[in-house]
């Protein structure tokens, strides 16, 4: 599948900046790229020095394509009776249309949109590598989680069939309920979102996390990087933007913040090792062009591949042991690594999905088959990694025979 590279961080660090001299990069060393850009405040044209489309990709040079994707245009492509199913329930309880039509763009799934689109190119096979430029942090992360929250695991998807089947059999008796149309938009979003859950955790895709070297973008990468290792996602690299230069010739004014930002580096350095971290030195002109971002690219990943997975360790992983006389028991291991210790952590077992709440951050696992005749038992944080027990028993490891005779018993009758 496609190679693609999604680039996040906090408003300002220059995302827009690396993810355009990335893809640039790219194309020079013969790939076919294409560069999005999902934030609604779309700069990626003004940086590349041209203009690009909204609905369809827009050759730059040879092998770079740009597109900065119209929500607008993707919701009335997809969502159309599902829209006008929701602007005209506001109209018929005396909203005017202009207000009802805005009401009708319910929140996040303009992010969900936007990212159906990355998956959309990914799957053409016309490209040998996609750049995502995303808006700033708190959206993308809502974008990134917005699959899983859809869904809402097994529950979610019973509950959307249940609610169809009352409605065409309340819709005789009742105005205002949504028609075949609505949920035909519906069912196939909610596959959408599925499909999209299983995408950004494929082996093809990587995030990376842009930041400047001060206090602000520091705090925010790191819950940024927690969210992101939560939703198993891999973050391969972090770019550190906008470092000034060590010179004699700036003066004392700026030797002051040569000295904080050094502080910084050094701190992000033992934040986010071992994984990758790569460093852009403030230019002395605007970085706009392809030929300026091709600099800043050559730059910054010097003799490495901007393409390549440059770190492949996986935030969540499975581990299991056996001890003398025990049953099969099992640790299902998240790296995290700025949790506060002091927080909470609340976890909810509903069958084969797992609720874990820490703080502000929540998420619900669909856990591995394997542990599904599991009991799950107590919890620890260590070293960053939180670590949740499951252990079988002798009663869960006789339940799948069970099912599977009663089965097969089905499937003769």
């Amino acid at each position: 599948m496609t190679r693609v590279i999604i680039y996040s961080g906090k408003g300002g660090t220059g995302k827009t900046t690396i993810s355009a001299a990335t893809a640039t990069l790219l194309a020079r060393m013969g790939r076919r790229t294409l560069v999005l850009s999902s934030d609604p405040a779309h700069s990626l044209a003004d940086a590349l020095g041209t203009t690009i489309s909204r609905d369809r990709p827009t050759p730059i040079i040879p092998g770079l394509y740009g597109l900065e994707v119209d929500t607008i245009y993707e919701w009335r492509h997809n969502l159309g009776g599902f829209q006008q199913f929701v602007a005209s329930t506001y109209a018929n309880r005396g909203i005017d249309r202009s207000t009802a039509a805005e009401l009708a763009n319910q929140p996040g799934l303009d992010e969900i949109l936007a990212l159906q689109r990355v998956m959309q190119e990914a799957q053409s096979g016309r490209w040998d590598a996609i750049v995502l430029d995303t808006a700033p942090t708190g959206n993308t992360l809502r974008l990134l989680a917005y699959p899983e929250m859809i869904i809402g695991g097994d529950a979610g998807k019973k509950f959307f069939r249940v609610y169809r089947g009352l409605a065409n059999v309340a819709r005789t008796f009742k105005r205002d309920l949504p028609d075949d149309r609505f949920f035909q938009e519906v069912g196939a979003l909610l596959e959408k979102m599925e499909q999209l859950a299983n995408f950004l955790l494929s082996q093809e895709i990587s995030l990376r996390l842009v930041l400047n070297p001060e206090r602000l973008p520091l705090l925010e990468t790191r819950r940024a990087y927690t969210f992101l290792n939560l939703y198993g996602m891999l973050v391969d690299a972090v770019m550190v933007n906008k470092i000034l230069p060590r010179r004699a010739d700036l003066g004392p004014y700026f030797d002051y913040w040569v000295r904080l930002q050094q502080g910084y580096l050094r701190e992000i350095d033992a934040s986010f090792a071992p994984t990758p971290i790569f460093r852009t030195v403030l230019q002395e002109g605007e970085p706009i062009g392809v030929k300026a971002l091709e600099a800043i690219g050559r730059a910054t990943f010097g003799t490495a591949d901007p393409g390549a997975l440059l770190y492949d360790e996986r935030p969540i992983w499975l581990e299991q042991w056996n001890e003398e006389g025990e049953r099969g028991q099992y640790e299902l291991c998240m790296r995290l690594p700025f949790l506060d210790e002091e927080e909470a952590v609340e976890l909810t077992r509903n069958g084969p999905d797992l609720s874990l709440s820490v703080g502000r951050i929540q998420r619900t696992i669909a856990l591995p088959r394997i542990l599904y005749n599991c009991t799950l038992g107590e919890h620890r944080y260590e070293d960053g990694v939180l670590r949740l027990e499951f252990r079988e028993t002798a009663e869960e490891r006789l339940q799948p025979l069970v099912e599977e005779s009663d089965e097969v018993r089905v499937e003769a009758a």
